[in-house]
């Protein structure tokens, strides 16, 4: 666990995978905060075309879960989508255009964390990837639900994060080509992450404050 946990992954070496981010599934999430899950998965989206990285986006399979949030209108750089009847989204055509990039890292996030997150996670983990669980784009309805998963999350091997954790780990320093695209997301997103009243702390006064309610 520990290693995989140390393992850095690159934009060169990882895919995105959102997992049914549709209307009919995003009423019932309230593990998080609504005003904040909606900014953290507006975040978790723009990180398609910040990095550039081959991507699939699973939902909408079927009429009763509704369309994708509006979130999801950002991505648009490479992006797959596979049906499925399956709980996993790792089907056999995600299975075989996974392989055949090369890629094996992964980075996921959805509704709900436990269940199409799971057993896609377990399946992609099961496969030989290592898998990045972006937690605070991927509530359920259930707080003893959501902290299950986390454990067996933990326990199979995947690597739990945040969304800036994983933006940051990515883009590792704000001089590299992508430093001005993760500037403006954490401008914009991070404040809006937090819980609560926020003190100016920064030493000229201007520092970030979250978007007002």
């Amino acid at each position: 666990m520990t290693v995989r946990a140390l393992h850095r992954p690159t934009p060169q070496s990882a895919i995105l995978v959102y997992v049914d981010y549709v209307t009919g599934l995003d009423n019932m999430m309230n593990t998080i905060p609504a005003r904040q899950y909606r900014n953290n998965i507006a975040a978790f989206a723009k990180l398609n075309t910040l990095f550039k990285m081959p991507t699939v986006m699973l939902g909408e399979e079927n009429d009763y879960y509704g369309t994708f949030l509006p979130e999801m209108a950002t991505v648009t750089h490479d992006v797959r989508r596979y049906g499925r009847t399956q709980i996993s989204g790792f089907v056999p055509e995600f299975r075989d255009w996974l392989k055949s990039t090369g890629r094996t890292d992964v980075v996921i996030g959805g509704i709900s964390i436990d269940n199409c997150v799971l057993h896609t996670t377990l399946d992609l983990l099961r496969a030989g990837y290592n898998v990045f669980v972006v937690t605070d784009v991927s509530g359920t309805n259930s707080p003893l639900a959501e902290q299950t998963a986390f454990a067996r999350l933990r326990d199979a091997g995947a690597v739990l994060c945040g969304w800036l954790s994983i933006a940051t780990e990515l883009a590792v320093d704000f001089a590299s080509p992508y430093g001005d695209g993760l500037k403006a997301l954490v401008f914009q997103h991070w404040p809006a992450s937090t819980v609560g009243p926020v003190e100016d702390l920064s030493p000229d006064g201007h520092g970030m404050q979250p978007v007002p309610a």
